[in-house]
C-alpha cells in the first residue's frame, strides 16, 4: 500500500476498505520501525518504475520556503557505481549494487537569507527515500558526502556536477542479500520536555480508566463469536519484569468444575513466543480493543525481535497478581490457570484438525483453561 501512494494513484474500494481495517498509522510505523541500513544485495536490477517511486518520495519532502533545492543523479551503469565506491570510503558497498541515487543541493534553488538550509532540505529528501525502499521491499544505505570537502570533490567529478551542484549524499540501493533485524534505538535518555533536563509530565485521571464488573451480571456479549470479532483478542502473560501478548482468534467461554467456576479456553501454538510466558505464568489476560489496528501486528511479528507493545506505543498495567494487560484496552478478563494441556493428534476424531496442522507450521496448539478472577471494562 505504501508504494500505491508513493506512485499517486487513485485508490479503489477494496484498497480503502483494507486501508481501514489495518490502518495507515500502523503501515507507516511499522515501516519506520522496520527500516535499517542494508550494504550487500541481490544480483538483480531494481524496476525502472520502482526507481521513479523513490525519487517521488524523495521530492515530496518538506523544504524551506518550499524551494526544493535538490537535484537527484540516478546510477546504474557499473563503471559509475565503481567510481562512487571509489570517491567515498563509506559507500564501498556501491561497487557491488544495481543501483545508487547521488542526493544533491542545487544552490540556485537555496534559500537566499539562510542559504544553509538546503541541506536541512535534502536531508529530509533523502530519509523519503529511505524509507521508501523500505516500504517496496529494497535495501538502502545513506553514505554521507557532505560536508567532507575532499568527498564532495571526488564525487562531483564521478557524475560531472557542476559548481552550483553539491553531492550531500550517496544512497545505495538494491534487493536486500539476508534479513537484517532492526535495532530498537528507543532511549528515554534522549528526551526532555519543555526545557533540556525536564521531566515527562505527570497526568491525572480524574477517575480510573477500568472499573472492576462481574460476569455472570454484566457480561452480555455472545460467547459463540466472542473470539471471532475482527481482528481478534489479545492473549497476554508474563510478569512486571518481562511479558509478551498475541492475537487470537480461537477461545471459549464458559463454566467448569463447580457452579460459579466462570473459565476462558484459549489456545496457544507450539512456536509462539507467548506460549514460553503461558508456561511460567500462573495467569494470564485476555483483551478486546475498540480500535483494533494494532492487533494484526501483534499477530504477525513475534516478540521474540522487538518490544511489539512498545511499538504500538501500548502502556503496560498489572493487576494485584502482577498479570500484564495494555492500559489501551476496552475489556480486560484476567485468569488464573486451571489446566493446561497439548492437543494430541491421536484424538482427532475428524479431518478438520488433521487437514489444519497439515498446513500449519507453528506446531501443535496447547489449551489453558484459566478461572475468571478478575474482569475490567472501560466506561
Amino acid at each position: 500500500m505504501l508504494a500505491f501512494f508513493l506512485a499517486g494513484g487513485q485508490q479503489t474500494s477494496a484498497q480503502n476498505k483494507r486501508q481501514n481495517a489495518i490502518g495507515m498509522e500502523e503501515i507507516v510505523l511499522d515501516n519506520i520501525l522496520a527500516r535499517t541500513s542494508i550494504r550487500s544485495y541481490q544480483d538483480r536490477p531494481v524496476e525502472q518504475d520502482k526507481i521513479e517511486k523513490l525519487l517521488r518520495a524523495g521530492m515530496a519532502a518538506p523544504s524551506a520556503v518550499d524551494k526544493r533545492p535538490w537535484h537527484f543523479v540516478v546510477v546504474t551503469d557499473k563503471q559509475v557505481l565503481q567510481g562512487l565506491a571509489e570517491a567515498n570510503p563509506n559507500a564501498g558497498m556501491a561497487a557491488h549494487a544495481p543501483l545508487a541515487i547521488v542526493v544533491c543541493g542545487d544552490k540556485t534553488k537555496a534559500l537566499t537569507r539562510v542559504p544553509d538550509y538546503w541541506v536541512q532540505d535534502v536531508a529530509a529528501a533523502t530519509e523519503n527515500i529511505l524509507l521508501a525502499a523500505q516500504g517496496m521491499g529494497l535495501g538502502a544505505v545513506w553514505t554521507g558526502t557532505y560536508p567532507v570537502a575532499d568527498r564532495v570533490e571526488k564525487v562531483a567529478k564521478v557524475i560531472n556536477l557542476p559548481e552550483h551542484i553539491v553531492p550531500f549524499c550517496t544512497i545505495v540501493i538494491g534487493y536486500p542479500e539476508r534479513y537484517q533485524a532492526p535495532k530498537d534505538k528507543w532511549d528515554e535518555g534522549n528526551i526532555s520536555y519543555n526545557t533540556y533536563g525536564g521531566s515527562k509530565p505527570a497526568t491525572v485521571d480524574p477517575e480510573p480508566a477500568f472499573h472492576e464488573f462481574d460476569v455472570n451480571e454484566d457480561f452480555m456479549l455472545n460467547p459463540f463469536n466472542y473470539f471471532s470479532q475482527p481482528g481478534g483478542l489479545l492473549v497476554c502473560a508474563g510478569n512486571r519484569d518481562k511479558s509478551n501478548a498475541m492475537t487470537i482468534g480461537w477461545g471459549a467461554l464458559g463454566t467448569l468444575w463447580g457452579h460459579g467456576t466462570n473459565t476462558v479456553t484459549v489456545y496457544v501454538a507450539e512456536k509462539r513466543y507467548t506460549r514460553e510466558f503461558m508456561e511460567i505464568s500462573d495467569y494470564f489476560t485476555i483483551m478486546t480493543f475498540k480500535d483494533m489496528n494494532g492487533l494484526r501486528y501483534m499477530g504477525t511479528k513475534s516478540g521474540r525481535d522487538g518490544d511489539k507493545a512498545a511499538a504500538l506505543g501500548l502502556h503496560v498495567a498489572y493487576t494485584e497478581n502482577g498479570t500484564p494487560y495494555y492500559e489501551e484496552a476496552e475489556c480486560v478478563i484476567e485468569c488464573k490457570k486451571m489446566y493446561t494441556q497439548e492437543f494430541d493428534p491421536a484424538n482427532f476424531n475428524d479431518d478438520v484438525p488433521r487437514d489444519f496442522y497439515d498446513r500449519f507450521s507453528a506446531g501443535y496448539h496447547t489449551l489453558y483453561i484459566g478461572k475468571v478472577v478478575k474482569a475490567l471494562k472501560k466506561p
